[in-house]
């Protein structure tokens, strides 16, 4: 019996692929006694079995369930396939990431981007607070769902490539693991210190990446993206921000400058925290955010269409 049959028979059926990234693999299922939905991590199939994975795994669900905030999803419990290999039980969301929403709508009005980032920033305040830097941040790592009145409502994803600080009274050597970077997170959305691995990510690591999202969701392009890799890296070492006025014209200048200010390749030079950063952002919200996300984007990215089986087919190889 295959590791996805037995999950069928014990405990979830799997109804569908709802995203596929690096190293893990994510699926809609719904608890059979339950009658639960909910979203089930697995390392892909196709990857190699490291130690170090499999225990990246692990501590990515006792990062995320240790932050109390609405604007985080929701870690629920860490199962245990046959053979004894971890997997994440998450809440399921209804809506969709927002680099989702942005390639079916494209560029989004100023407001709706700027209430969409606050919403984050309340996340990550909750998360810095934890100690705990995101490292990832980026559209697809937003995700746009509702909240119980039918308000938009933003939560993070995707802690995987989190790092932990060493909060007061903490032994020495506690938190080696979470502080080992395993990666740096997606280039264009990684803060210059990142790429440098020159000092340990904080949380003005996470603003810069922050200041990449909203470019990307007011210009309708990653501001440093390039069609090479080596490029991607040196746009981003280069310190210089693009334009965004010039993508843009009908952006305020004084929101362009909250921007600026988020991506400055010093981090001195940019907001103290995201409860700054959130303050800065908040005259520009001129209006409450649409709150029909369902009409708003499709309600899942065409990749959840991927066939269950498929994933064991991977496991075959």
């Amino acid at each position: 019996m295959m590791w996805y049959e037995q999950l069928l028979e014990d405990n979830y059926a799997l109804e569908r692929v709802i995203g596929c990234g690096g190293a893990g693999i994510v699926l809609a299922a719904r608890h059979r006694r339950l009658g639960q939905r909910v979203a089930l991590k697995f390392l892909r199939p196709d990857r190699p079995r490291a130690p170090e994975v499999l225990e990246r795994l692990v501590l990515e669900a006792q990062i995320t369930a240790r932050i109390k905030s609405a604007h985080v999803t929701r870690m629920l419990d860490i199962g245990r396939l046959p053979d004894g290999e971890p997997f994440l039980v998450m809440e399921y969301l209804e809506g969709c990431d927002l680099a989702a929403l942005l390639k079916a709508r494209g560029p989004l009005a100023s407001s709706d981007a700027v209430a969409y980032l606050r919403q984050a920033c309340a996340g990550l305040t909750a998360s810095h607070a934890m100690g705990i830097i995101h490292r990832d941040l980026k559209p697809s790592n937003l995700f746009l769902s509702l909240a119980p009145n039918g308000s938009p409502l933003v939560k993070i994803l995707d802690f995987g490539s989190a790092e932990e600080s060493p909060r007061p009274g903490t032994v020495a050597g506690t938190h080696e693991r979470a502080r080992k970077p395993l990666d740096m997170g997606s280039p264009p959305f990684a803060a210059p210190e990142q790429l440098r691995a020159e000092r340990p990510a904080d949380p003005k690591s996470d603003i810069w990446a922050l200041g990449a999202a909203l470019f990307t969701l007011l210009a309708g392009r990653s501001p440093f993206a390039r069609p090479y890799l080596s490029e991607t890296y040196l746009a981003i070492l280069s310190g210089r921000v693009p334009n965004l006025t010039a993508a843009r014209p009908d952006i305020e200048r004084s929101l362009a400058a909250v921007v600026e200010r988020c991506l400055a390749a010093d981090p001195e030079q940019r907001f103290a925290s995201a409860a700054e950063l959130s303050v800065a952002l908040e005259p520009f919200v001129t209006q409450a955010p649409k709150a029909a996300v369902s009409r708003a984007a499709p309600a899942r990215p065409a990749r959840s269409k991927i066939n269950v089986h498929r994933v064991a087919e991977l496991a075959h190889r």
